[in-house]
C-alpha cells in the first residue's frame, strides 16, 4: 500500500476513535431542529444583539483604563469579542490572538503559546486579566492559556508601548482578557445558564463548561466551570508526541449593588492543568548530539486569583467615580525534563547510560491594589489618575535526579542515584508603586488630544540563600543579598481629527520601559545555552514608538490601519563571559544592556458588508526589524556588520473571510483563509545554539466553521480546520501544526 494510503487509512482509524463526542453533538442538534423551525418562527431576532453594526463602534476601555470610542483611540487596537469566541471553538485562548493583525504567538505545543505583540514577546507584553496583571517580577512570562475561553467575554489588544498606563511589561504591548462580570441589580429576581459540550478530531479533544447567572435583588452572581481533555495531536506527517494536556478551570463574579452609585464587586478564578506536553522543546525537535533524548512538561500548572473592588459614583463634585480593587494571585508549577543518554553518546566503546530527571518549581505569590478616579466629562476634557502597587514574592527549588546505569553481562546493574537540590533564584520581594494621570481635551468638534504621564518606582530585595550545594570536591555556592531601587518614567501625546464625518486620521507618540525581571539580575543557574547569571546593575529597557492611524466608515464598509516606526534601546541579552567556577566548566552567559533596535510595519483590518446577508472581513500585517549598533552585534553573534535582522519580527500574514447569515439571523456559514506569505529575515546564527527561527515555508490554510440558533435555547457550532489538510507551521512554531481536525461544539440555554 503506497505511504499516503497507509497515512488516510490512519487518520481515519484515529477520526473515527475521536468522534464520539462530535456525533453526539450532531445527534442532539438533529433531534431539535424540529421543535427549532416551529419556535424559530415565532423568534424575531436571532442575531446577536451585543454586537454593533461594526466594529469601528465598539467601546473599548484597555487602551487608557477608561470606556471610549475604539474610533476616538489614537493608539492600535484590536479585540474579539464573546461571540467571536464562541464561534471559533479555541482549544485556548492562543488559537484566536493569532489571528488579530500584530498578534502572533511562540508556540511550543498547542497549550504552551506565549503571545507576540509587534515582534515583542515574553515580558516584554503585558497580559492582563481583568485589568490585573498576569505577568509577575520574576519574568516567566504569561500564559494566557490559563484562561479558559469559556470564562471570557472580550479580549482587547493595545499594539505599541502603554506604559503609561500600565507600567513594566507593556513596552510591546498589553493584551486585557475580560471575564464575564456579574449581574447589574434590577427589581426582582432571575436565573440563567447554559451547558456546552465540545470537541475537536485532531487531537481527540472532548471537553464541556457550565455556566450560570443568577441575580436575587440587589445580588448578582455569575459562575462558571469547564474542564478539557486533549490527546497527542495528529499533524499530516504524524502524531506529535508529548503534545496532549489535561485541565479544569472555575470562576465566580459577584456584585453587590448598595445603590446606584455604590457598587461591592469580588471574583475567585482557579485553574488546574495536568500533564500538559511541550513537543516543541523536547528532542528530536529541539537540537541534540546523537546518543541523547529530552521531553520537558508541565507536570502540574495550578493558578488561583482572587479580587475585590469598590466602584463609586459621585454627584455635585469635579470627582465624578472613583475605582478601589485588591487582588492577589497564586501560581504554582512543575517544570519537569527527562533526558536520557545512551552508550552510542559516549563512543564506540562507551559501557553507560545515564538518566537524569529535573524538576523545577515555581512558587509566586502576588498581592496588588489599584486607585483609580476620574473627572466629570466636560465639553472641553476629561481625565483620570490613579495609583497602583504590586508585591511579588518568588521562590522555588530545582531537584534532579540523576541515574548511572552500567550495561553487564548479565544485563543493566543500576548505579548509584545523585540527587541534586538548587535553586536558580533567590527568594525575595519585589515591590513597585506607581502614579499616573491620563487626559482627553476636546480642542473642538473635530480634534481631540490624549495624553498622559507615569512614574513608577521599584525596590527589588532577595536574599541570603543556598544556590548549589556542595558536591564531591566542589564548594558549595550562595546568592548573596542583594537589593534594587530603580524608577522609570513614561508618557504619550496623541491626536484623533475627524475631518468629514466617520474618518478619523490619528498620531500619537508614546514611550515605554522594561523594569529587568529577577531572573534577568539575580539568576544563577544551568539554562538550555548552558550555566546563566545576572546583572543586578542592568537599566530598563526603553521604547518610543510613533504611530499614524485611519479609522473611516461608510455604509457597510468599515477599515482601520496603522502605521508605526519604533525605536529601542538597552536592550537585555545573554552574552558569554568568562566561565564562573559555578558552572564547573560549562560555558557561561550574563544579562547585558547590549543592543539597539528599531522596527516598522503596518497593520490593517476592515469589515464589508455588501449585501445584507453577506459580510467579508480581512487583516494583514507586516514588519521589518534591525539590531543597530556593530559592537553590539559582534557581541551576540561574532560578525562585525552595523545591522542585524532582530528576531521574533512577524512575517506578512492575515487572514480573509467571507460570511453569509441567514435573513432570521439562525444560521450562519463561514470561509475563511490564513496566510503567510513570507517570512522576514532570520537572526543571524548563534555559535552553538540551535536556530530557533528556522525558515517556515510561504502556506496558505482554509478553513470552513458554521453555526445555527434553534428557537428551544440550542446552539450549535460545526466547522472543519485545515481543510486541505496541508503541512505548514507557525512563523514562530517549534511544530508542525495540526492537519484536518473537525471542531464541533453544541450549547443549551436554559
Amino acid at each position: 500500500m503506497p505511504l499516503h494510503a497507509l497515512a488516510s487509512a490512519s487518520g481515519a482509524r484515529h477520526l473515527r476513535r475521536a468522534l464520539p463526542a462530535l456525533v453526539l453533538l450532531l445527534a442532539l442538534g438533529t433531534t431539535t431542529v424540529a421543535h427549532a423551525a416551529v419556535a424559530a418562527r415565532a423568534v424575531s431576532a436571532f442575531a446577536d444583539s451585543t454586537r454593533p453594526v461594526t466594529f469601528l463602534r465598539e467601546i473599548v476601555v484597555t487602551g487608557a483604563r477608561y470606556p471610549r470610542a475604539y474610533y476616538q483611540s489614537p493608539e492600535a487596537l484590536s479585540f474579539v469579542n464573546r461571540t467571536q469566541l464562541r464561534e471559533s471553538v479555541p482549544t485556548v485562548i492562543g488559537d484566536v490572538l493569532g489571528t488579530l493583525p500584530g498578534v502572533d504567538n511562540s508556540k511550543d505545543s498547542p497549550w504552551e503559546q506565549r503571545p507576540i505583540v509587534r515582534g515583542l514577546s515574553g515580558q516584554r507584553v503585558l497580559v492582563l486579566m481583568d485589568g490585573a496583571p498576569m505577568n509577575s517580577a520574576r519574568g516567566n512570562g504569561p500564559h494566557p492559556s490559563l484562561v479558559d475561553p469559556s470564562q471570557i467575554e472580550r479580549v482587547e489588544v493595545v499594539r505599541g508601548p502603554s506604559s503609561v498606563s500600565y507600567g513594566s511589561d507593556a513596552i510591546g504591548g498589553v493584551i486585557n482578557i475580560i471575564t464575564r462580570e456579574a449581574p447589574a441589580a434590577t427589581v426582582g429576581r432571575s436565573f440563567t445558564g447554559s451547558a456546552t459540550q465540545l470537541g475537536s478530531s485532531a487531537e481527540s479533544q472532548y471537553g464541556g463548561s457550565f455556566d450560570a447567572t443568577t441575580r436575587v435583588e440587589r445580588l448578582g452572581l455569575f459562575t462558571s466551570a469547564g474542564w478539557r481533555h486533549a490527546d497527542d495531536f495528529r499533524s499530516p506527517t504524524g502524531t506529535v508526541a508529548n503534545s496532549g494536556f489535561r485541565d479544569w478551570n472555575g470562576l465566580a463574579n459577584v456584585r453587590y449593588d448598595f445603590s446606584e452609585r455604590l457598587v461591592l464587586k469580588g471574583g475567585y478564578q482557579v485553574y488546574r492543568g495536568t500533564g500538559i506536553g511541550i513537543p516543541g522543546l523536547s528532542s528530536p525537535t529541539a537540537t541534540y548530539p546523537d546518543g541523547m533524548q529530552s521531553v520537558f512538561h508541565f507536570t502540574y500548572y495550578n493558578r488561583d486569583l482572587a479580587h475585590l473592588a469598590l466602584d463609586h459614583q459621585y454627584e455635585h463634585t469635579w470627582i465624578a467615580s472613583s475605582h478601589i480593587k485588591a487582588y492577589r494571585q497564586q501560581e504554582r508549577r512543575n517544570f519537569f525534563s527527562t533526558e536520557r543518554v545512551t552508550p552510542a553518546f559516549y563512543g564506540p566503546n562507551g559501557s553507560i547510560y545515564r538518566t537524569t530527571n529535573q524538576d523545577r518549581y515555581l512558587d509566586l505569590d502576588t498581592w496588588g491594589a489599584q486607585i483609580q478616579m476620574s473627572s466629570v466629562r466636560t465639553a472641553r476634557y476629561f481625565f483620570t489618575m490613579g495609583l497602583d502597587a504590586a508585591r511579588d514574592r518568588t521562590g522555588g527549588p530545582n531537584v534532579r535526579f540523576r541515574n548511572y546505569v552500567y550495561p553487564t553481562a548479565r544485563g543493566d546493574s543500576a548505579g548509584a542515584v545523585a540527587t541534586l537540590v538548587s535553586a536558580s533564584l533567590p527568594k525575595g520581594d519585589f515591590d513597585n508603586v506607581a502614579l499616573y494621570w491620563q487626559n482627553q481635551m476636546f480642542l473642538s468638534p473635530l480634534w481631540t488630544v490624549s495624553g498622559g504621564l507615569r512614574w513608577t518606582q521599584y525596590r527589588y530585595r532577595s536574599e541570603a540563600g543556598l544556590s548549589i550545594p556542595a558536591s564531591g570536591p566542589s564548594p558549595a555556592f550562595y546568592f548573596p543579598a542583594l537589593k534594587v531601587d530603580n524608577g522609570s518614567a513614561s508618557g504619550s501625546l496623541g491626536v484623533v481629527y475627524e475631518p468629514v464625518p466617520d474618518l478619523h486620521l490619528s498620531a500619537n507618540i508614546a514611550n515605554g520601559h522594561r523594569q529587568p525581571t529577577a531572573q534577568e539580575l539575580f539568576f544563577k543557574g544551568a539554562a538550555s545555552v548552558g550555566f546563566v547569571i545576572g546583572e543586578p546593575a542592568l537599566k530598563p529597557e526603553e521604547s518610543v514608538s510613533y504611530d499614524t492611524g485611519l479609522r473611516w466608515e461608510r455604509g457597510g464598509l468599515a477599515v482601520s490601519g496603522n502605521l508605526f516606526y519604533t525605536t529601542f534601546s538597552n536592550m537585555i541579552d545573554a552574552l558569554a563571559v568568562p566561565i564562573v567556577p559555578e558552572a564547573k566548566g560549562q560555558p557561561t552567559y550574563q544579562y547585558k544592556n547590549i543592543s539597539k533596535a528599531r522596527m516598522w510595519g503596518g497593520e490593517a483590518e476592515g469589515q464589508w458588508r455588501f449585501l445584507p446577508q453577506w459580510r467579508a472581513r480581512a487583516t494583514v500585517t507586516g514588519a521589518v526589524g534591525d539590531i543597530v549598533g556593530r559592537d553590539a552585534i559582534l557581541k551576540l553573534y561574532g560578525v562585525a556588520v552595523d545591522n542585524a535582522p532582530l528576531p521574533s519580527v512577524p512575517p506578512f500574514r492575515g487572514n480573509f473571510a467571507l460570511r453569509w447569515n441567514d435573513r432570521e439571523g439562525r444560521g450562519w456559514v463561514e470561509a475563511s483563509s490564513r496566510y503567510s506569505w513570507r517570512t522576514n529575515r532570520l537572526p543571524l546564527p548563534v555559535a552553538g545554539v540551535s536556530q530557533i527561527g528556522a525558515f517556515k515555508s510561504e502556506w496558505m490554510a482554509f478553513d470552513v466553521m458554521s453555526g445555527c440558533r434553534f428557537g428551544n435555547g440550542h446552539r450549535i457550532a460545526l466547522g472543519v480546520r485545515n481543510l486541505a489538510n496541508m503541512r505548514y507551521r507557525q512563523a514562530f512554531g517549534s511544530l508542525d501544526e495540526p492537519g484536518r481536525s473537525l471542531v464541533g461544539s453544541l450549547t443549551t440555554s436554559f
